[in-house]
């Protein structure tokens, strides 16, 4: 009985080695340690980024002035500086393009309102209401994918 054991104990442990070589090799066959080896065919290209990381590019349009309504027919003045965030060099050019309908949305946003009700909007509800009105303007496929006010002033 000792010499069953012994050889049972033994097939274990060569069925165990046999078995971690096999998982070694092909661990190794999908799994490549070098950085820059391709990692076509592996396991990797389900990880993989699909596309490059784009680079930003701002448009920055500075001192645009727009009137607006003051008490007792007073005009009131608003300063805005815009920087549209594009992702790439079409972009820039496309929204370059644009500049005249971005500053009409702009002016028309601003024609009719009074200067107190301005004055009472948050940055955020500025930058809400005209993303929604270039969205409109240009039926949703905006040149850029943001606009960012850096400055902002009442006068």
């Amino acid at each position: 009985m000792k010499i069953k054991t012994v050889a049972t104990g033994f097939a274990l442990v060569m069925c165990s080695a046999l078995l971690t070589a096999t998982l070694v090799v092909s661990g190794m066959q999908f799994f490549p340690q070098g950085e820059k080896e391709s990692h076509e065919g592996s396991a990797f290209t389900l990880f993989k980024p699909k596309e490059t990381p784009r680079a930003i590019q701002y448009f920055e349009v500075k001192n645009q002035v727009v009137t607006l309504k003051g008490r007792d027919n007073r005009e009131r003045y608003l300063l805005l500086d815009l920087a549209y965030v594009v992702d790439s060099d079409a972009a820039m050019e496309k929204t370059e393009r644009a500049l005249p309908k971005l500053k009409s949305v702009l002016v028309g946003m601003f024609s009719g309102m009074d200067y107190a009700a301005a004055r009472a909007m948050s940055v955020d509800d500025i930058h809400l209401q005209l993303m929604t009105r270039y969205e409109g303007a240009f039926s949703k496929s905006t040149p850029f994918t943001d606009v960012i006010i850096s400055k902002m002033v009442f006068q």
